[in-house]
């Protein structure tokens, strides 16, 4: 008997969760991530006057549930906390732990952002970016030489920056 799960990505990347209703909520905890949207999807197998509606804490939802078949219930995305369900007398009761990416955001959705999650790798495409402004000066009054020595100076300039700028502001675990 299941009594915790964590929501799954469906192919169109929802968060899904199935719930069964049988003289309870199996799960009764259900651990998603915060900041998304999640479908659960209630499968109500009883005929209990106390399994016929859902009720959750947030957002307010109160709502009916097939007898013998599925409901879906969508809810919207919430920031990281707990949301509880109950049936409309409060016997069955449930919660949804909503917890933060471990990166701090959904990284699957955050493009460039989520190639730039390190200082180094930050200041690495910071210097990438200024490097036409470095090089092309550098090459035009020294020789190719000191060209690269400027430039290799002006990537450890961008490394101890972003270091400090990006390394100090972010919470160590």
């Amino acid at each position: 008997m299941l009594d915790h799960v964590q929501a799954r990505l469906d192919p169109a990347g929802r968060q899904v969760v199935e719930v069964t209703v049988h003289h309870g909520y199996r799960p009764h905890t259900i651990e998603a991530r915060a900041g998304r949207p999640l479908r659960i999807v209630f499968d109500r197998r009883d005929d209990e006057p106390c399994s016929e509606r859902v009720v959750f804490s947030s957002p307010r939802l109160d709502r009916r549930l097939v007898p013998n078949g599925l409901t879906v219930i969508d809810l919207p995305a919430q920031p990281p906390g707990e949301v509880r369900f109950t049936c409309a007398m409060g016997r069955y009761r449930g919660r949804i732990q909503l917890v933060a990416d471990a990166s701090g955001s959904n990284r699957e959705h955050r493009g460039l952002g989520g190639a730039l999650d390190s200082p180094g790798r930050r200041a690495l495409a910071l210097w990438l970016l200024t490097l036409p402004l470095v090089a092309i000066p550098s090459i035009a009054l020294l020789d190719f030489g000191m060209a690269i020595l400027v430039a290799l100076v002006s990537l450890l300039a961008c490394l101890v920056g972003c270091r400090w700028a990006f390394g100090q502001s972010r919470p160590r675990a």
